[in-house]
């Protein structure tokens, strides 16, 4: 959670001070909302293409500690049949 929140911090700082900028830009108004519609739209993209990469990653690893967690468990409950079968 706290690497979306920095993630999320980094877009909303590049969004604002690109934005600072370009309303100081000496462009006409209709070339700056232009500019500054576009680079809201690159930024989200950004944002978005970063937060799928690290659900995807989060996905992985929470398939891997499931995989592990059911193999120990099967694991374990062969071993308790073994020693039930002993006695």
């Amino acid at each position: 959670m706290k690497t979306l929140k920095i993630i999320a911090s980094i877009a909303v700082g590049a969004t604002a001070g690109l934005v600072a900028g370009y309303l100081t830009a000496p462009n006409s108004g209709k070339k700056t909302r232009k500019k500054i519609v576009g680079e809201i739209d690159s930024q989200f993209k950004s944002l978005e293409e970063g937060l799928n990469n690290k659900m995807s990653e989060l996905k992985k690893d929470y398939n891997k500690q499931l995989n592990q967690v059911t193999d120990n468990g099967k694991y374990a409950l062969n071993k308790a049949k073994e020693m039930a079968s002993v006695n």
